[in-house]
């Protein structure tokens, strides 16, 4: 332990800043291109680490709790994000990149979900510490609500498209 941080903790927060980098990269980038992809595989290997330390963590509650529930819908949207993407290589419907296009980009704003869930609720994070805990699980509410309604919205009407530029 490092400064009350496990292992699986510090791997869990350097990949988390890792996943927040790439995943921003690779919704700016050019859709197809090398860089795109680079950084799509950097993001896609530092999410299954993120999630694979998250259900290795039981420091908040000492048993499974919603982050664990978190972690597996986010496993879960990342293969449905790969698997499209998969598809579309092999048949070249645009309904599949879609598919893709879209399960990456809410992976993505899951992860800025669990970020500013993680800063709310975590003792180690310090924000937890500015009153009653209990105080904070409606304002964690409200804001993943507010995060998962303006994202899909920007998924939906500003980042899909069925081209790629290579």
């Amino acid at each position: 332990m490092a400064g009350g941080m496990s292992v699986f903790g510090m791997k869990h927060v350097a990949m988390g800043v890792t996943a927040l980098i790439g995943g921003g990269a690779v919704l700016m980038l050019p859709k197809g291109t090398v860089r795109h992809r680079l950084f799509g595989r950097v993001y896609a290997a530092a999410i299954l680490s993120i999630n694979g330390t998250a259900l290795l963590i039981y420091d908040l509650t000492g048993r499974p709790n919603v982050f664990h529930v978190i972690a597996v819908v986010n496993l879960a949207t990342l293969a449905m994000g790969l698997l499209a993407l998969r598809r579309w290589r092999r048949t070249r419907e645009a309904r599949a990149l879609i598919t893709h296009q879209r399960r990456m980009a809410m992976n993505y704003v899951g992860l800025w979900m669990a970020f500013v869930t993680e800063l709310l609720v975590n003792p180690m994070m310090g924000l937890s510490q500015l009153g009653d805990p209990r105080s904070h699980w409606p304002l964690m509410i409200a804001l993943n609500i507010a995060l998962f309604v303006a994202g899909g919205w920007l998924v939906r009407t500003r980042l899909v498209t069925a081209e790629v530029t290579a």
